[in-house]
């Protein structure tokens, strides 16, 4: 999550520093640090800053799939995507038993495996019967 969350925030930072938007680069940048600065302050802040990183990505996958059942079709979503999310999270699994054995983290990975599995197989899913009805008006 840290990773992902600085990776972000860099990215960010490039993207308003090209768009010819310094001073809120520089502006973000402050914050950035001082939010970082925060959670690295004691040990149940990023606790609790991982539970709602956890929170927030389950978040936006239930959206997704939300979505998805109200459209009844998997429009633009790639299952390639949502299966390389599957294998990363399956990934960070072992590599976290292996190294540190976090409960915390395992826990995180084991319920973002899941939940992207289920967007995969429903995008899969969706794709399949848009398929099958192309294929009937043919």
């Amino acid at each position: 999550c840290a990773c992902s969350i600085s990776s972000d925030a860099i990215l960010l930072l490039l993207i308003l520093h090209y768009n010819g938007s310094l001073k809120q680069s520089l502006l973000y940048t402050l914050l950035f640090v001082g939010v970082w600065r925060l959670l690295t302050l004691e040990k149940w802040i990023i606790d609790s800053a991982m539970s709602l990183c956890t929170f927030i990505s389950a978040a936006s996958k239930f959206a997704q799939l939300l979505c998805m059942w109200k459209s009844k079709d998997a429009g633009q979503v790639s299952a390639l995507s949502w299966a390389m999310a599957t294998f990363t999270c399956i990934a960070r699994i072992y590599t976290t038993t292996v190294t540190t054995g976090d409960m915390q983290v395992l826990v995180r990975f084991v319920v973002m495996t899941l939940l992207n599995m289920w967007v995969l197989l429903t995008v899969l899913y969706y794709q399949r019967q848009r398929s099958i009805s192309s294929k009937k008006e043919d």
